[in-house]
């Protein structure tokens, strides 16, 4: 049935979510009914359909499903923002409260396209980050074998040659010793360690989503900490940008306040103009709203602020979102050439100075004690 519970069915990736998304942005912009394009976009994404007529990197049987849920929901006399909320938690908030915000503004492909706009950026950053730890996580690999196999062949044969020569164990050795000795801890517990962070980084990314709102892209990219920089930025935009499509469309601005936060999903964003909102009904200014916002950035507010006081709005958020998506794209690109070069840098410098340690230090120590008049 094309209404099950969304939990029953098969979910949906980002890439796939943005492929609905332009379909769906293209067949409005071209006035074919939604029910009609959304069914045929559903058809080729069907099993046994020949590999010719699909785009393998942007579809799945998955999408399929939900393009012929969605056309099923509208023939029957639901609107797409309705039919997307049948859903329920198969589709990101953010999705919905974009869709929601977009038809309220009368310009539902280009709040569409904003969106999509900023989760291609993030992706693609994401993927970009995925492969710069791809070397690092091989070479971590690599030494954890390597330190593996000297603490089961060499160190022993190290002692035997300080015990054969009767040495009292120094500190170096002593370290080797101790090596040895915690040789199952560590060399069970470090993958297993590994796993757990693993784990506890999807769990911390899940956490990380706003509520109601959810993020779109939360579980691929906040569970990095040195990013947050570069996505809040992009949240910034976004909320600008879907508040410049409300306030055009005349949407009164405590409203348009509320449905622009939703639309990024930062939890500190939808707080602050969820309370800028309330301040706005309650017959407050906007100028005496806004020092209640404490979470925004002081930029945006006073943008907001002299915007409103020009009577030029709309077109300062424009001009605002594009300085905060020219900053994100800035300290992603930065973090795309530093990133590799830092975890290069920092892993080998680690690794080198870790075998350096283990393998040299016992040896002086071994120099030093042959060397030593009292053994002679």
């Amino acid at each position: 049935m094309s209404d099950q519970p969304a939990r029953s069915s098969a979910a949906i990736r980002l890439e796939e979510l943005l492929a609905l998304n332009d379909e769906i942005g293209a067949l409005i912009r071209a006035g074919v009914p939604l029910d009609l394009g959304l069914r045929q976009y559903g058809m080729i994404n069907q099993p046994g359909i020949p590999g010719e007529y699909k785009d393998r990197h942007a579809i799945s049987v998955a999408l399929g499903r939900l393009s012929n849920r969605l056309a099923d929901r509208i023939s029957s006399g639901n609107s797409l923002q309705a039919a997307i909320d049948q859903e329920g938690d198969h589709l990101p908030g953010i999705y919905r409260a974009v869709v929601e915000a977009g038809i309220r503004a009368g310009r539902l492909p280009e709040a569409l396209e904003a969106l999509s706009v900023v989760a291609r950026v993030l992706l693609k950053l994401h993927r970009q980050i995925v492969a710069a730890l791809i070397y690092p996580a091989i070479v971590l690999g690599m030494v954890w074998l390597l330190l593996i196999g000297f603490a089961e062949y060499i160190i022993p044969r190290l002692l035997q040659t300080w015990e054969f020569l009767r040495l009292d164990p120094g500190p170096a050795m002593q370290m080797l010793v101790l090596i040895r000795d915690t040789l199952p801890y560590w060399g069970i517990g470090t993958p297993v360690l590994a796993v757990a962070a693993f784990v506890w980084l999807q769990i911390a990314g899940s956490r990380n989503s706003a509520t109601p709102a959810g993020r779109l892209v939360a579980s691929r990219l906040y569970r990095f900490a040195w990013i947050p920089g570069v996505v809040k930025n992009y949240d910034y935009a976004t909320f600008l940008k879907i508040l410049a499509l409300l306030v055009e469309h005349e949407t009164p601005l405590h409203e348009a306040l509320v449905l622009a936060g939703y639309t990024t999903g930062n939890r500190d964003i939808i707080r602050d103009s969820s309370t800028i909102a309330q301040r706005l009904q309650n017959g407050d200014s906007l100028q005496e709203s806004l020092k209640s916002a404490t979470r925004l950035p002081r930029f945006l507010r006073w943008m907001l602020r002299t915007g409103e006081e020009n009577g030029k709005l709309s077109e300062t958020l424009k001009l605002t979102a594009d300085v905060y998506e020219k900053r994100a794209s800035r300290r992603a690109e930065l973090l795309r050439v530093v990133l590799p070069v830092v975890l290069t840098i920092f892993i080998a410098g680690s690794v080198t100075l870790l075998y350096g340690v283990i393998l040299f230090a016992p040896l002086r120590e071994l120099y030093d004690r042959l060397g030593d008049p009292v053994l002679r």
